[in-house]
């Protein structure tokens, strides 16, 4: 427990200590007039010194503790000793407060004093330190509940995010599918292949349907990395029907890393970025790598090209890699990242993507 946070504003504290200080001070003096027989008189002057008693020690337990706190890294035991101490301290001066009052408003006799004391202090006792006790545990739960709700919903939010930003890939890659361009050049490619090579063509048309499928119906935020790598590739297979041998590809992830939860289009926009910046702007094109490996507990992806590398600034806000980052914050936070660039034998461009390691 660092502290009794405040859950409610002071007027309303203050309200609801004058109200139980109002309500105590009854109790107290009904039982006391009842005890003693004595009249509407007594009875009215019991509730009105015993309302005293009450506001005396109420109002510095509700503005000691509104705020009261504690070091951290304190034992529970201890800090429930603290507040124990600090209230029973209160309990004790306020009650001499009172009767020293009392006496100076000559309701109570010098001679009586410390009578009168010990005999408001064992009431005093009797029912502040439980209800202040009260008040404390049902202030801390609150909190608690109060922080958990919190945090809940703070979840729920980055989640929300993870969707939107998920969804705002699906629909980029749709988007980048579906460019004239891409699209055209698909089909012209499948029907200059229809009269030499009729089941390349067909293999072809399969797998735009394929990539613009995937792109649609996946409404998940992640998905297997299988899945992702078999988008991957047919991304790649269309696109070598443009480029030819100048678009070669490796993918080397083991079987048993396949069913790990991936983001959707992660790998795949990095592909894409290889085939725009590597295969596209040179002659003899480049050759892109994808390796998956296990690394202590973690799942790590690396998308290499063999091109010239990163020539210009590669965090562009809202785009490709920083969009890809955002992303992989709102679904993991710390406990992914993207890496870029990274160093590649021979040179080449290189981006890795760690996750942790889960399996569908």
């Amino acid at each position: 427990m660092d502290e009794m946070p405040s859950t409610v504003s002071l007027p309303r504290s203050l309200a609801r200590w004058m109200a139980l200080s109002l309500a105590l001070g009854a109790v107290v003096g009904v039982v006391f007039s009842a005890r003693r027989h004595g009249t509407w008189h007594d009875l009215v002057v019991n509730w009105a010194i015993s309302t005293l008693y009450a506001a005396a020690i109420g109002l510095p337990m509700t503005l000691v503790f509104r705020r009261w706190s504690l070091p951290r890294g304190r034992s529970e035991l201890v800090r429930w000793a603290s507040y124990a101490g600090i209230l029973l301290a209160i309990i004790v001066v306020s009650t001499m407060a009172v009767s020293l009052l009392l006496i100076a408003l000559g309701l109570v006799s010098p001679d009586a004093l410390w009578p009168a004391y010990f005999q408001a202090l064992k009431i005093g006792m009797a029912i502040a330190v439980p209800v202040g006790i009260g008040a404390a545990t049902f202030s801390q739960l609150r909190a608690r509940l109060i922080a958990t709700e919190a945090s809940l919903h703070a979840k729920e939010r980055e989640r929300q995010r993870a969707l939107a930003l998920a969804t705002e890939a699906r629909l980029a890659s749709l988007e980048s599918r579906v460019r004239p361009h891409f699209l055209f050049n698909a089909l012209n490619s499948a029907i200059a292949l229809i009269p030499d090579d009729p089941q390349r063509a067909e293999n072809l048309l399969v797998r735009l349907a394929g990539l613009l499928r995937f792109s649609l119906d996946t409404a998940a935020a992640t998905v297997s990395l299988g899945d992702e790598l078999g988008v991957v590739i047919d991304y790649l297979e269309i696109e070598r029907v443009r480029f030819g041998d100048r678009l070669r590809y490796e993918i080397d992830v083991p079987d048993e890393l396949r069913g790990a939860q991936v983001p959707a289009f992660a790998v795949q926009t990095v592909v894409e970025n290889s085939v725009k910046y590597a295969v596209s702007t040179r002659k003899e094109g480049a050759r892109i790598t994808v390796r998956g490996r296990r690394e202590a507990g973690r799942l790590r992806l690396d998308i290499t090209d063999d091109g010239p590398g990163f020539t210009a600034e590669i965090w562009q806000p809202g785009h490709g890699l920083d969009a890809l980052r955002a992303r992989l914050d709102a679904l993991y936070g710390p406990a992914a990242r993207l890496v870029a660039p990274v160093d590649v034998v021979g040179g080449g461009a290189g981006v890795a993507i760690e996750l942790p390691e889960a399996v569908a």
